[in-house]
């Protein structure tokens, strides 16, 4: 593996190989590492949306199995990240995830995945305003899991105090996973902007944000609170056409962009992160040491390691 890589804790897959579809082999896995590698990306979180329980389970079985029959696979997977199923159903804030595997706060559930991932699952996102979010949210970060916010409906400080009180350490690809339309003064991202308590994710793929927003972050917001991810998903390294992802169509421009074209959203992203950091340096006017905080070691001080 290349010694100090991109961390990017939120890979839905890549090169072809889909980590939230039936049929995952722990060949297919180290296939992933090994490009992520070659790519720049030396470590990530395996990350899974919104789906058919069983079909988590056994694929993060298949993952594990991995990490232990490949050295390659152990140094490079640091655990997983749960993007759903505890997200808001509505339309705008659960995006391209299938909504009829949404669920409530369920410890019974969580429980099931960390026992799959034997006990690595360091990331779960969260709706905010869903009924006992903040006893769930305070239970798992008991537990020493980083819970994100996102894909969700709640706004305002006063919505997401109860659970960033009970623990919530960072908000999930914030800007993206909200409806289009949002109120001008009181909404997510200006509040995300301003709370010391939790890390901003964001993707800079040149699709998910603007170059505004992403100037904005930077000024707005203390270096070690940004972290970059990729929300790589498998057609990522595959040439332009049509998909299917998070069970539905998905269109892969020639540019990279990848979106829904029923629902009108995006679907992640397929630009990996060293090309991301580049996309930073040239728009932004990140330098090394800033591209190595967000991308390397804010990634990894977030998960705790």
């Amino acid at each position: 593996m290349k010694p100090n890589g991109w961390v990017d804790l939120q890979v839905n897959g890549y090169a072809g190989v889909d980590f939230n579809t039936p049929g995952l082999t722990e060949e297919a896995v180290k296939s992933v590492v090994d490009r992520l590698n070659a790519d720049g990306t030396s470590e990530f979180l395996p990350t899974f949306v919104t789906g058919d329980p069983e079909v988590v389970v056994n694929n993060i079985r298949t993952i594990v199995a991995a990490r232990k029959r490949y050295a390659e696979c152990e140094r490079a997977i640091l655990g997983f990240f749960l993007e759903g199923p505890f997200i808001s159903p509505q339309p705008g804030a659960v995006g391209t995830h299938p909504v009829e595997w949404v669920r409530a706060p369920d410890l019974a559930l969580f429980g099931r995945f960390q026992d799959a991932a034997e006990g690595l699952v360091r990331m779960v996102n969260v709706a905010a305003e869903i009924p006992g979010m903040p006893d769930f949210v305070r239970a798992i970060a008991a537990q020493g899991v980083v819970v994100s916010l996102g894909h969700q409906m709640a706004t305002s400080p006063a919505q997401l105090e109860s659970c960033l009180a009970a623990g919530a350490k960072a908000f999930t690809h914030l800007g993206n996973g909200i409806p289009n339309e949002i109120n001008r003064h009181d909404n997510i991202v200006y509040t995300a902007l301003v709370e010391d308590r939790a890390s901003v994710m964001f993707i800079p793929d040149g699709h998910h944000l603007p170059d505004t927003m992403l100037k904005l972050y930077f000024r707005a917001v203390p270096l070690k609170r940004l972290v970059a991810v990729s929300d790589a998903q498998y057609p990522a390294g595959m040439p332009p056409g049509e998909y299917e992802v998070c069970g539905a169509h998905a269109r892969l421009e020639p540019d990279g962009l990848l979106w829904n074209p029923a629902r009108n959203c995006l679907v992640g992203a397929t630009t990996p992160m060293a090309a991301m950091m580049a996309l930073l340096a040239e728009r932004v006017g990140l330098t090394p040491d800033e591209l190595r905080a967000v991308g390397r070691d804010n990634p990894l001080k977030l998960i705790g390691e």
